[in-house]
C-alpha cells in the first residue's frame, strides 16, 4: 500500500509556485525603462548601457524617458533641454519626452523602471506594468538626508562624508522603498570638503552610484524577498527638501571666519553670482 498522501495547505503550494515563477525568470534579460534628467542620472545611464552593449544577457533593451525642455534666457526664447536627453542620443538609445505619466504608456513591455533623479512619482499603474516594479538610485545614506537636494545638503550642512542607496520605488512616496544596497559605514568620505561644490559631489558620487546599481541588477537583489541593505542609525533622518532663496541666506552675525569663507564657497557654488555680491557688499560694509 502507498502511504497516505499529505495534504499541503494551498497557501504553501501558491508560495511554492510564485517562488519558481521569479526563479524562472531570474534568468531572462531585463528590459528596462530609465527615467532620468540631470548629470547625477547620466552616470547611472552610461553604466547600465554598458553593462547592456557587454552583458545583453543581463539587459535586452534600454529605453530612456526624459522630461521636456525647459525655456530660458531674456523672454524666454531659448529651450533649454534636460541634460540626459543628449546623452540617450549619444548612445543611440530609443527616447520618450513626457511631462506627466497621466495618459502615457510605454510604447514596448518592460520588466523594471529605474528612475534617477527624475523628478516625477512612477504611479502604481506603470510601475505595476514592470514585472519588477522600480528602482531608484539616491545619492545619500537612507534614510538620511532623503528628498530631492541630498548633494546640496550635504554640502551646505557641512558634512564630511555621504553615500549611495539603491532602494526599490514606493507607489505613492518618494524615499520610501526598500534599500537593496547601501554604501558601508561611514560612507563615502567627501573630497575637498571646503571647496567642493555640487558639481564636484556629482562627478564623485556618479560613477559609484551606476555601479552599485549595475551589482543590484547582476544580483537580482529586486527579486522577492527582498533583503534591507540600510544601515541602521539611532539619529533623526534629515529632509533634503528642495533648495529655496533662503537656502542661500548667510547668518553674518554667528559665522566665524573659516566656517564664513566656507559657507560662501558653497553658496556661490550653488546660488550663482547673487550671493558673492551681497556677501561682499556686507563684509565691505
Amino acid at each position: 500500500m502507498f502511504p497516505p498522501a499529505i495534504a499541503v495547505p494551498r497557501r504553501l503550494v501558491a508560495r511554492a509556485r510564485w517562488r519558481r515563477s521569479f526563479a524562472s525568470a531570474a534568468a531572462t534579460p531585463l528590459r528596462l525603462l530609465f527615467c532620468g534628467s540631470d548629470d547625477f542620472s547620466i552616470h547611472a545611464l552610461r553604466a547600465l548601457h554598458q553593462e547592456h552593449v557587454s552583458n545583453p544577457r543581463l539587459i535586452d533593451a534600454l529605453h530612456v524617458v526624459h522630461r521636456p525642455g525647459k525655456r530660458t534666457g531674456r523672454g524666454l526664447k531659448q529651450i533649454r533641454q534636460v541634460p540626459v536627453k543628449a546623452a540617450a542620443e549619444e548612445l543611440a538609445l530609443p527616447t520618450h519626452e513626457i511631462d506627466t505619466f497621466t495618459g502615457w504608456t510605454p510604447p514596448t513591455p518592460f520588466d523594471l523602471v529605474v528612475a534617477v533623479s527624475f523628478g516625477l512619482l512612477v504611479p502604481p499603474r506603470i510601475l505595476n506594468q514592470a514585472t519588477y516594479g522600480g528602482l531608484n538610485v539616491h545619492p545619500s545614506m537612507l534614510p538620511d538626508l532623503y528628498g530631492p537636494a541630498p548633494i546640496h545638503h550635504a554640502l551646505l550642512r557641512g558634512d564630511t562624508s555621504t553615500g549611495i542607496s539603491v532602494q526599490t520605488l514606493h507607489p505613492k512616496h518618494f524615499d520610501q522603498g526598500v534599500v537593496l544596497a547601501q554604501t558601508p559605514h561611514p560612507g563615502i568620505r567627501i573630497p575637498d570638503v571646503d571647496n567642493c561644490t555640487p558639481k564636484h559631489l556629482v562627478d564623485h558620487l556618479g560613477p559609484i552610484g551606476g555601479a552599485m546599481l549595475v551589482q543590484v541588477l547582476r544580483e537580482r537583489a529586486f527579486i522577492p524577498p527582498l533583503k534591507s541593505a540600510a544601515v541602521k542609525s539611532e539619529s533623526e533622518p534629515r529632509h533634503a527638501s528642495k533648495l529655496t532663496k533662503e537656502h542661500g541666506h548667510v547668518d553674518f552675525h554667528t559665522c566665524l571666519c573659516r566656517a564664513l569663507i566656507f559657507d560662501r564657497t558653497i553658496r556661490v557654488s550653488i546660488f550663482d553670482c547673487t550671493i558673492r555680491v551681497s556677501i561682499l557688499d556686507k563684509l565691505h560694509a
